[in-house]
C-alpha cells in the first residue's frame, strides 16, 4: 500500500516524514510531491492508495487535485491536512467524499490513527470485492459450465482492450475499466495479466506510445498536440515516457525518422 504526501512547503512534508512511525503503518512506499503537477505524474506512474494533501498550493490547489483523483482513481482515500478551518473548504471536502479533513498542527499519534483508519477502510473494501468475485465464481460453478466462465472472462478482457483503444486520449484507470465489465480491479488485473502477460497500466502505456510513434511518423500534428491526443496532459511526462519506451525523445525520434526518409 502506497501513501502520497502533497504540500508545497518542503519543511512541512519533512516534518510529517520525521514524526510518524511508518513501520507501524506498513506502507510499501511513502511518496512526496510539492505541487499539483508532480502529484499527477506520480499517479500516472504508480498506484497511490492514500493521498494526504494540503489545500493551498500554486498552479493547482489540493481541492483540484482531489477532484481529479476522485474522477480517475475513485478507490484512493483522500485526506486533507491543512491550516484552513473555513467552512467552505470543509464543505467542498465533504462533497468530494474525502476520508477526513484534519487541521494543522496535528500530533503524530493522531495522524497515525487517521491513516490506520484509512488503511482499514481500503482493506475492508478490497475484501468486499474479493467476496463478490468469489460469489460470482460460485454461482457460475453451480449454474454454468466451466468453459462458459472462462469465455466470459476472456470476453471481459477483450472488451477492456477495445475500450482502451477507443478512449486512449482520455484518463484511464484500472478501477474505471473494471466497472465497464462489472469486475473488481484486482480480478480484472489478474485476468488481464493471464491473457496478455502484462499489467493493465503497462498495456495502456504501450498502446499510447505506439500511437504516438505513428503520429510522429505522419508529422501532421505538433508534438504537444500528439501528447494530448494519446492521453498525456503533461508534456514533460509524455516526453519522459516516450524516451523510456523508445530510447529517444519524441522530437529526436521524429527528426531521425524524417532525416532517414529524406535520404531515400
Amino acid at each position: 500500500m502506497n501513501l502520497l504526501i502533497v504540500d508545497d512547503e518542503i519543511f512541512a512534508i519533512q516534518g510529517i516524514l520525521d514524526s510518524v512511525n511508518w513501520n507501524d503503518l506498513g506502507f510499501a512506499k511513502v511518496l512526496t510531491a510539492n505541487s499539483y503537477t508532480q502529484a499527477l505524474n506520480i499517479f500516472m506512474e504508480q498506484e497511490v492508495n492514500i493521498l494526504l494533501c494540503d489545500i493551498e498550493m500554486p498552479y493547482g490547489s489540493g481541492l483540484d487535485l482531489v477532484e481529479w483523483v476522485k474522477t480517475n482513481h475513485p478507490d484512493t482515500e483522500c485526506i486533507f491536512l491543512t491550516c484552513h478551518d473555513e467552512f467552505s473548504f470543509a464543505k467542498q471536502a465533504i462533497k468530494l467524499q474525502c476520508f477526513d479533513y484534519v487541521l494543522k498542527p496535528v500530533s503524530p499519534d493522531n495522524l497515525g490513527e487517521i491513516l490506520k483508519k484509512a488503511i482499514f477502510a481500503i482493506e475492508e473494501r478490497k475484501e468486499k470485492h474479493i467476496y463478490q468475485d468469489y460469489g460470482k465464481l460460485y454461482v457460475k460453478t453451480l449454474y454454468g459450465k466451466p468453459e462458459e466462465s472462462t469465455n466470459q472472462n476472456q470476453n471481459a478482457v477483450e472488451k477492456v482492450e477495445t475500450y482502451i483503444k477507443e478512449h486512449i486520449s482520455e484518463p484511464l484507470s484500472v478501477e474505471d475499466l473494471a466497472k465497464q465489465v462489472y469486475l473488481s480491479p484486482d480480478y480484472l488485473t489478474r485476468m488481464f495479466k493471464k491473457k496478455y502477460n502484462t499489467s493493465v497500466n503497462n498495456y495502456i502505456t504501450e498502446q499510447r506510445m505506439f500511437l504516438a510513434k505513428e503520429f510522429l511518423i505522419k508529422n501532421e500534428m505538433s508534438i504537444s498536440m500528439i501528447s494530448a491526443k494519446v492521453g498525456y496532459g503533461n508534456y514533460s511526462y509524455f516526453t519522459k515516457t516516450f524516451k523510456k519506451s523508445y530510447g529517444k525523445t519524441p522530437r529526436e525520434f521524429q527528426q531521425e525518422y524524417l532525416s532517414a526518409k529524406n535520404k531515400r
